[in-house]
């Protein structure tokens, strides 16, 4: 391979690596130092074989993890030295962005349950059982709003933060002034679904 070519895959690798959201979790598999294959690696991160062949030959390219052929297996892993000091920086950036992400959506929930509280509501209903969910029932605990329950039907009769995981039909027995979506689920098809259940559109509200 010409170097020129050589120094494109380079770029090219380089650029894409920063838009690989599991970079960080392979690095931190393959610093773990256990024997793996493509296969356990590929069901660790939920993404087919082939992507995860990808993945690695990009960051064998970058230089972050080494590919060695072993005598039991064809291959193993090594994290070499690049590679620990690039899992620093974006554990760092992960931490960053994560926290970034909890104080905004921190906001948006202070402001949108004073809001409420000021229009004279008085109890709510989250729907999902996620980390934007999380945050809402700790920030509740500042708040004269009444948290009825935490629908999601996907996690029923789970315990959530000392809550019972309820069903969507339990809706229609239960009274509340507001239903808040903690997803990224489209507003539109959670009012057209939680219809179904008696909720009234007014009543479901969403942060975006």
């Amino acid at each position: 391979m010409k170097t020129d070519e050589i120094q494109g895959l380079n770029e090219s690798a380089a650029q894409k690596d920063e838009d690989v959201p599991h970079t960080l979790r392979i690095l931190d598999e393959v610093a773990k130092g256990k024997p793996m294959t493509q296969r356990d690696l590929s069901a660790k991160l939920g993404i087919a074989l082939g992507m995860t062949n990808n993945y690695l030959k990009r960051l064998a390219i970058l230089g972050y993890i080494q590919i060695v052929e072993g005598k039991k297996k064809p291959f193993h892993y090594i994290l070499t030295p690049l590679g620990i000091a690039k899992k620093s920086v974006l554990t760092y950036q992960h931490i960053k962005r994560s926290y970034q992400i909890y104080r905004d959506a921190r906001e948006k929930l202070v402001q949108f349950f004073d809001d409420l509280e000021k229009g004279g509501g008085r109890s709510i209903v989250l729907y999902r059982a996620s980390v934007v969910a999380e945050i809402a029932v700790l920030v509740l605990q500042d708040s004269i709003l009444d948290l009825i329950g935490i629908v999601d039907d996907r996690k029923v009769g789970e315990k959530f933060l000392g809550f019972r995981i309820k069903p969507r039909e339990d809706l229609e027995l239960l009274e509340f002034d507001r239903l808040l979506i903690t997803t990224e689920e489209a507003p539109e098809k959670v009012i057209q679904i939680l219809g179904k259940y008696g909720v009234p559109p007014e009543k479901i509200c969403s942060l975006k």
